[in-house]
């Protein structure tokens, strides 16, 4: 029986398929974001078919859990790509320097 594990040693903690680096959302990213076969993601994995479905069950028990996690990551993407800009020096994402942006 496929079991999902965490623990902060493998993959940061993220949720994972027991005995494998493989997190509940590299599945679900690959079959629900981008329309993979879940037959094709089992074998490119090497897992079974069931533990493909297994981690989506288990993604879509705990939804709103995965989601508010993708929210703050995105989230913290925005501002640590902000900040490198202010370092920069660049006013905007065109990559204008604040004095030619005046």
């Amino acid at each position: 029986m496929t079991t999902i594990v965490s623990d902060q040693d493998t993959r940061s903690g993220s949720p994972r398929i027991e005995g494998t680096r493989i997190t509940v959302l590299d599945i679900k990213r690959r079959v629900v974001d981008n329309d993979d076969d879940p037959h094709v993601v089992a074998g490119e994995y090497d897992l079974s078919v069931s533990d493909v479905f297994y981690a989506l069950s288990y993604y879509y028990d705990h939804r709103e859990e995965f989601q508010a996690h993708e929210r703050d990551a995105e989230r913290r993407r925005r501002d640590g790509e902000q900040r490198t800009r202010e370092r920069l020096g660049l006013a905007n994402d065109r990559g204008e320097s604040a004095e030619e942006a005046d």
